[in-house]
C-alpha cells in the first residue's frame, strides 16, 4: 500500500502524518512464496552477520512448565548469563540465591509451597546451572470479604444497590487461582468503581490476603471507605483570552448541584477539545473530604492561534509527488466561526474542500456547513464528485445525535464505458453511543453508531434511496497484559439501483482500518475491469494485543469483509496478520503486516486511532 509522508510547516511547530493510498489488487491469486523466501534469506543473513553471543554459562529449568517464561525473564542468574566477567565464585553465589527468588516469583502466581533444588556442574568445559522445581498445587481463593464504610454504607445517602453491584463485579471468586497481579487489579477496579462517580475521595482502608500453605487456600479481606458524596459547583475558567466564555458555557454539560461524575468531566474536556479552539483542556476539582458539596470545577485551557496555514509535500510509489495546503481560520468573517479548508493535488486525487462551524446554539447544538469537490482515480474507477450539505450536532459526546441534509453529484468513468452521471438529495440522522473509560484515548468500553439516510424520488433523485449503516468497536482489557479489540460494520442501500446512486453513498472496503491485507477500497463490485461501490457491505475484525510495555504492544488479528451489489452475491474476503502498537500522545498508532487470503500477498498498513 503506497503512502504519502506529508510534512506541514506551521507557525510554531512541524507536523508529519502518513496518508495511506491504495495499490492495485492482484488480478489472480498467487501463493506468496517469493516474499517468504525473501524473509528467510534476510533472516539467514542477519544470523551470519550478527551471530548470537555465546553464553558464559547455561541455565536449565526443569519442572516449571508454563512458569518457565516468568523465571527466564526475572531471575538474576538468567540476566547475567551473557556476562563474560562472571567468575566461578560469583556463579555459585547467584545459584545460591536463586531458589529464594524462584519461590518469590512463584508466589506471585499463587504457588506458595514449591520445592526448589539447584546444582552447578561443568559439562565438557561448559558451566551449567540446573534448577529442579516442583511448584506444588496452586493456592485457590477460599473466602472473600468486602466491607464498605463511608457515605455509601451509612447515613441518608447509603446505596445498597451500588454496593451489591460492586460485589458482583469483583473478579476473584472462590475457587479461582490466587495471583498477585489479579489481586492488585481487582482491588484497583473496586476502588475505581467508586472514584468515577460520587466518591472521588474513596480509599482502600485495609486489604489482606491471608495464605494457608497447608490448605493451599487464600482468604481475602478488603475494606473500602467511600468518603462523602461530592457534588459539582460553579465552573471556573483559567487561560481564556481570545475566545468567549459564552462558547464554553454553552458546551458545559455540568450543572451546579449535580452529583460528581468523572464521565461529566471527560465530556466537558472532549466537547471543548472538539471545537478546535483549544490546544489543551484540563477540568479538575479539589478533592477535600471536609468540603464535598458544591465543589468548583476548575477548567484550565490553552488556546490555539486564530489562524494557521499548513503546507505539505509528499511522494508515493502509487500516487507520485503531491502537494497539500490547509488553511484554518478560527475567527472567520470577524466572528467565532471556524473555517477549515484544504487543497490536495497528486497523481490520483484532486481535492478542494471547506467546512464552516458556527458557534453552538443556546441548547448546545452546533450547526455546520460543508462543501467539497474531488476527482479520484481508485481501482480503475474515475469519479468527479461534488458534495455540499448542512449538519446540526448535539453537544453530548456520550449520546451524540446529528441531523443533516446533503446534496451529492458525481460523474463516474469506467474503462470502455460511457460516463455515468449520478445525483442524490439525502436527509440523514446519526446516533452514536460512546461508553468508554476515556473519550480521547479509550482503553476499555465500546462505541456504537447507526446512521439512517433517506432521499425520496423527485426532482433530484432518479429513484427513492434508503441507506442504513451500523458500526461498533469494543475494547476489553483481559487478565494479564492482554487486550481484545472487536470491530464490526454492516451497511445496506435499498430501493435504488447501484448505477443511479452516487459513489459516496455506496460501499467499498479494504485498508488499514477495514479489511487488512487488501489495498484501500479495493474490495467491492467488479465492473468493466474496475472495482466500484456496492449496495451492501459487512466487516468483522478480531484482534488480540499483548502489552510488552505500557506504551508498546504486539497484535495478532483476523479481518473479514467485502462489499457487493446484494446479499446473495456477498462473500467474505479474509485477511490475517501481526502488528505493532504504540500508545502515542495523539492516540493509538498501529503498524500492521497482513496477508490477504484472496490475493496471496502481504500488505503493510499504517493507521492512527480506532475507527469510531
Amino acid at each position: 500500500m503506497g503512502r504519502h509522508l506529508w510534512c506541514y510547516q506551521m507557525p510554531h511547530w512541524p507536523h508529519c502524518a502518513w496518508r495511506g493510498r491504495p495499490a492495485a489488487a492482484a488480478s489472480t491469486p498467487v501463493r506468496g512464496r517469493s516474499w517468504l523466501r525473501a524473509l528467510c534469506l534476510a533472516w539467514c543473513l542477519c544470523c551470519l552477520l550478527y551471530p548470537a553471543p555465546a553464553h558464559a554459562y547455561t541455565v536449565e529449568i526443569i519442572g516449571a512448565g508454563e512458569l518457565s517464561e516468568l523465571l527466564d525473564e526475572h531471575l538474576d542468574i538468567q540476566r547475567q548469563r551473557d556476562n563474560p566477567d562472571v567468575s566461578t565464585e560469583e556463579l555459585q553465589r547467584l545459584a545460591g540465591i536463586t531458589p529464594q527468588q524462584v519461590k518469590e516469583l512463584l508466589a506471585t502466581q499463587g504457588y506458595f509451597s514449591p520445592t526448589v533444588r539447584h546444582e552447578v556442574v561443568t559439562d565438557g568445559g561448559e558451566q551449567r546451572v540446573r534448577l529442579m522445581i516442583d511448584p506444588g498445587p496452586p493456592t485457590r481463593i477460599g473466602q472473600v470479604e468486602i466491607r464498605f464504610d463511608g457515605a455509601i454504607a451509612k447515613g441518608p445517602t447509603a446505596n445498597v444497590q451500588r454496593m451489591e453491584r460492586l460485589h458482583r463485579q469483583w473478579d476473584l471468586e472462590p475457587g479461582n487461582i490466587f495471583t498477585q497481579s489479579v489481586w492488585t487489579e481487582s482491588k484497583n477496579a473496586l476502588l475505581r468503581g467508586l472514584l468515577i462517580r460520587d466518591y472521588p475521595a474513596a480509599t482502600i482502608r485495609h486489604s489482606e490476603a491471608r495464605i494457608d500453605p497447608q490448605q493451599h487456600s487464600a482468604a481475602l479481606t478488603i475494606e473500602i471507605d467511600s468518603g462523602p458524596a461530592f457534588t459539582f459547583g460553579e465552573l471556573q475558567v483559567e487561560g481564556l483570552e481570545r475566545y468567549s466564555r459564552e462558547m464554553i458555557d454553552k458546551l458545559n454539560p455540568i450543572k451546579p448541584g449535580e452529583r460528581y461524575s468523572q464521565e461529566k468531566l471527560n465530556e466537558l474536556q472532549s466537547r471543548l477539545a472538539d471545537t478546535g479552539y483549544f490546544g489543551s483542556v484540563f477540568p479538575t476539582i479539589e478533592v477535600n473530604p471536609a468540603q464535598p458539596l458544591q465543589v468548583p470545577v476548575k477548567l484550565q485551557v490553552v488556546e490555539n492561534q486564530r489562524r494557521r496555514l499548513a503546507l505539505g509535500v509528499g511522494v508515493s510509489s502509487d500516487t507520485g509527488a503531491g502537494v497539500q495546503i490547509k488553511w484554518l481560520d478560527r475567527h472567520f468573517a470577524g466572528r467565532d466561526w471556524r473555517l477549515e479548508s484544504e487543497l490536495e493535488v497528486n497523481r490520483e486525487t484532486h481535492l478542494l474542500s471547506g467546512d464552516l462551524y458556527l458557534p453552538s446554539l443556546a441548547n448546545g447544538w452546533t450547526p455546520s456547513f460543508n462543501a467539497r469537490t474531488e476527482r479520484t482515480n481508485t481501482a480503475g474507477e474515475i469519479n468527479d464528485t461534488i458534495r455540499t450539505g448542512a449538519r446540526l450536532t448535539s453537544p453530548s459526546r456520550t449520546h451524540e445525535r446529528a441531523i443533516g441534509i446533503a446534496f451529492l453529484a458525481d460523474r463516474q468513468q469506467l474503462p470502455g464505458a460511457a460516463p455515468n452521471n449520478r445525483q442524490a438529495l439525502m436527509g440523514t440522522f446519526t446516533y452514536t453511543r460512546r461508553a468508554v473509560n476515556n473519550l480521547l484515548a479509550p482503553r476499555r468500553g465500546y462505541v456504537a453508531s447507526i446512521e439512517l439516510g433517506a432521499g425520496p424520488k423527485g426532482l433530484i433523485n432518479e429513484s427513492s434511496i434508503l441507506r442504513v449503516v451500523a458500526r461498533a468497536t469494543w475494547l476489553k482489557p483481559l487478565p494479564g497484559p492482554w487486550q481484545a479489540v472487536l470491530r464490526g460494520q454492516v451497511g445496506h442501500v435499498s430501493l435504488a439501483q447501484r448505477t443511479t446512486v452516487p459513489g459516496d453513498l455506496l460501499f467499498r472496503t479494504g485498508g488499514a482500518q477495514s479489511v487488512r491485507g487488501y489495498s484501500y477500497n479495493h474490495l467491492g463490485v467488479l465492473q468493466n475491469g474496475a472495482v466500484v461501490g456496492g449496495r451492501v457491505t459487512a466487516v468483522a475484525s478480531a484482534e488480540m494485543v499483548y502489552r510488552v510495555t505500557p506504551q508498546w504492544g504486539a497484535a495478532l488479528f483476523h479481518d473479514a469483509g467485502n462489499a457487493a451489489d446484494s446479499w446473495r452475491d456477498f462473500r467474505f474476503e479474509h485477511g490475517s496478520g501481526i502488528g505493532a502498537r504504540w500508545r502515542s500522545p495523539i492516540g493509538p498508532v498501529n503498524l500492521d503486516l497482513a496477508y490477504g487470503h484472496a490475493t496471496g500477498k502481504p500488505q503493510l498498513h499504517f493507521s492512527v486511532g480506532y475507527v469510531f
